[in-house]
């Protein structure tokens, strides 16, 4: 009697991100293929594919060849984390040897994305030298998010020194409120790439016979953690020089 036996490979794998990642970092998946028949497996081809809300940030083909039972190929993919999540991870295994059981030829896991917001403020003064007591200026403070997450609950505060009186306040992308000298610009959202900007339009006074300097510094916060928080802050200073109206009169 004569008995045929034929081979029986069983190729399975795996992917593993970790649990949570910082929006803008850089993280490595790791991808598992491993033969858990009791035959070689010929041709074994495996791929992986990193995938956010966007669509596609990466994929790849491992092409491994042989793999005899219990032998294992480790690969790893490297991606920077998308502003927001999910991040999915899906490997999928094929060989040309017969398998006792094709369920397991993919595997998939999920990441969180924890979101980071790269906030800058810029304030400029339209006159900051040389001017007169009793003129009038503005200030324009310049909000952008360089992401690469969106910015939650953004607030831009100025408080305009003595010497410098508020006479109005706009803005463009913020909702502005004026109490005497302290402004404030908010919006509940700053898209990834976005800007808003806050006008501050003052009138200068200066009461001595010398030029006087007004500092003035405009910050901003976020609900969202930012990770270089040193450019959070912007200032513009402004020299207010004296002016007087000397008059005579005679009478006779």
């Amino acid at each position: 009697a004569t008995v045929t036996v034929e081979p029986r490979a069983d190729v399975v794998t795996t992917v593993d991100v970790p649990t949570n990642a910082t929006a803008g970092s850089t993280i490595t998946a790791t991808v598992t293929f491993v033969n858990q028949g009791t035959s070689t497996a010929g041709d074994v081809t495996g791929t992986v594919l990193i995938s956010g809300p966007g669509g596609t940030l990466t994929t790849a083909v491992y092409t491994i060849g042989t793999l005899a039972p219990g032998a294992t190929s480790t690969q790893t993919i490297s991606f920077v984390v998308p502003g927001s999540g999910p991040v999915s991870a899906t490997s999928t295994v094929t060989t040309t040897t017969p398998e006792s059981n094709t369920a397991n030829n993919s595997g998939t896991d999920t990441m969180t994305v924890n979101a980071s917001a790269d906030l800058t403020v810029v304030k400029t003064a339209s006159t900051p030298n040389g001017t007169g007591a009793g003129a009038t200026m503005s200030f324009a403070i310049v909000v952008s998010n360089a992401g690469p997450s969106a910015a939650a609950n953004v607030t831009v505060t100025d408080v305009v020194p003595a010497g410098l009186n508020v006479l109005s306040a706009s803005g463009n992308g913020l909702t502005v409120s004026v109490s005497g000298n302290s402004i404030t610009g908010t919006t509940a959202s700053l898209a990834s790439g976005a800007t808003a900007t806050l006008t501050i339009v003052v009138s200068l006074s200066n009461a001595t016979s010398a030029t006087l300097g007004y500092t003035n510094t405009a910050s901003i916060t976020s609900t969202t953690p930012d990770p270089t928080p040193t450019n959070n802050t912007s200032t513009a200073t402004v020299t207010v020089e004296p002016r007087a109206d000397v008059v005579t009169t005679v009478d006779v």
